[in-house]
């Protein structure tokens, strides 16, 4: 990458579509990173809470918290809302959660029942307040990094392909997000949350399956990364991907290590992966995805995915860059 400018030249507007098609034209250096970034968000929820649909509820919290200050045009920074992270929703209740984050009555109730004894959440009848320990636990430093490096890499391609008059580093784009935190989490979150629980329905709606899964899918792509071919886009990129998985598997403990699910609830839920015939064994108990139901799905959402995530940089981009 060349050496950032320290002019300031005029921003350019940026519209989804020009996104959308840088995306594509560099799907696979894109989509690597992409990819990256969900897998660490979910070892970093799983680690957070050892339940992912525990740290779905709380992110959803937030999120919601933050659409609330955003009708009221109230927009905190990143340190601004951290200096007391605690807040209260009122048109809140176990039905509402239940429903936008599929999840059933009773499971929801459970789930808040247990983050209370936490120490997380606060349910009052009317209301749920969100702690401190909430805000320890949720304090989004990593993901901010994370994604910055994204917004980074898109920009660089953008300057590259003349589309706009300059590039702006990972450092800018954290510092933007962090002077607009509640805004721009906002509209990350409420991507995010669709993107989990998305996939999440593939997998039998059992968030740590699809968190297996993913685990096999992370291996296999970062398997072709490491092969340094290039130019996929749409079929050419998941034919890769599965001939190249065929190579290189991984085992139920590296993917218990991988993921912090203990090992027995890894095996028990690849073996209804097996029996749906949406990944395989080899002869060396190495798993890879396979050409199943599921995987066939997920290319479709994948593929919707990248017109997603090219409205969420463009409506990032022109928060950071127009507000």
């Amino acid at each position: 990458m060349e050496k950032q400018i320290f002019d300031l030249p005029i921003p350019t507007r940026i519209s989804q579509n020009n996104i959308y098609d840088t995306y594509c034209d560099n799907y696979d250096s894109i989509h690597y990173l992409f990819v990256e970034f969900q897998f660490s968000w979910l070892q970093q929820a799983f680690k957070a809470l050892k339940d992912l649909d525990k740290y779905n509820i709380l992110v959803y919290l937030y999120k919601e918290n933050f659409i609330e200050l955003n009708e009221l045009f109230k927009v905190k920074s990143f340190n601004e809302f951290y200096i007391n992270p605690r807040f209260i929703l009122d048109k809140i209740n176990i039905i509402k959660i239940s429903q936008k984050l599929r999840l059933s009555k009773e499971t929801a109730r459970r789930k808040i029942l247990e983050l209370e004894e936490d120490g997380i959440l606060i349910k009052n009848k009317k209301s749920i307040s969100v702690t401190l320990k909430a805000g320890l636990l949720q304090k989004p430093e990593n993901t901010i990094n994370s994604f910055s490096k994204i917004l980074q890499y898109v920009s660089w391609l953008l300057y590259k392909e003349k589309k706009v008059k300059k590039y702006y580093k990972k450092e800018f784009f954290v510092k933007k997000v962090k002077e607009r935190f509640t805004q721009i989490l906002a509209i990350f979150l409420e991507y995010q949350i669709d993107y989990v629980l998305t996939r999440k329905a593939l997998a039998n709606n059992d968030i740590e399956m699809w968190f297996i899964v993913g685990s096999l899918l992370y291996n296999q792509i970062m398997f072709l990364k490491r092969s340094e071919k290039k130019s996929h886009y749409q079929k050419e990129w998941i034919e890769e991907v599965l001939n190249i998985g065929d190579k290189k598997g991984i085992n139920a403990m590296s993917i218990s290590d991988l993921t912090g699910i203990p090992r027995p609830t890894v095996i028990r839920k690849l073996k209804i992966l097996l029996k749906q015939k949406d990944i395989f064994k080899d002869e060396n108990n190495l798993y890879y995805i396979t050409n199943g139901k599921l995987f066939t799905e997920l290319n479709k959402q994948r593929l919707i995915n990248i017109k997603n995530l090219s409205e969420v940089i463009s409506r990032i981009n022109n928060i950071i860059f127009f507000s």
